[in-house]
């Protein structure tokens, strides 16, 4: 998954220099209060998105607008420096299935699901049910359909942090029931 981030902060914007200059791999991790200016790693989740910087760019208004690809889970499991930025060792994790019976079942049902979110939520395009139909992989298509749910940044967390596919598809079927029910009382 692509997408844009604005970036700010010092710390933030020699991470993504540094990034650029190597690698251009950088974990990205939200912060648990985002009132907090100066968070330390105490601030942060410990659970985020390993990505590629794939593009950077600065604003007339001193921020950076940021193109990243999302490649996978990653925790952080040390806490290598803080300054000038935040430096971590970190656990990738790899989306694990069977592609059994109950597997498809599941990708069927959160698709369906979805697609009534869709024709009752007239937020989001009959396009973006296209693409993410041709999606094969159950985990990445419930992370692709939680990116467009209105959800608050500890659901996002917990949908982040459940490794078992299976467990994150129920998720994401349950998330999209209940968005169902909403819409339909309104």
């Amino acid at each position: 998954m692509v997408l844009h981030l604005d970036v700010g902060r010092e710390k933030s914007v020699r991470a993504l220099e540094k990034a650029m200059v190597e690698d251009h791999i950088i974990l990205l991790i939200s912060q648990k209060d985002v009132s907090i200016d100066e968070p330390d790693m105490d601030d942060l989740y410990k659970m985020g998105t390993l990505a590629r910087v794939k593009q950077l760019l600065k604003l007339p208004n001193g921020t950076f607008r940021v193109l990243v690809e999302g490649i996978a889970r990653a925790i952080i499991t040390e806490i290598v420096s803080e300054e000038p930025y935040f430096m971590v060792k970190a656990e990738k994790f790899v989306d694990r299935t069977t592609k059994d019976l109950e597997d498809e079942a599941l990708k069927r049902t959160m698709l369906e699901y979805f697609e009534q979110y869709i024709n009752l939520s007239k937020r989001l395009s009959a396009d973006i049910y296209a693409s993410i139909a041709d999606i094969d992989e159950p985990g990445r298509m419930a992370d692709i359909i939680a990116s467009h749910l209105p959800l608050k940044l500890e659901e996002k967390q917990r949908i982040l942090e459940t490794i078992d596919v299976k467990e994150r598809v129920h998720k994401i079927i349950q998330i999209l029931h209940n968005e169902k029910e909403v819409l339909q009382l309104e």
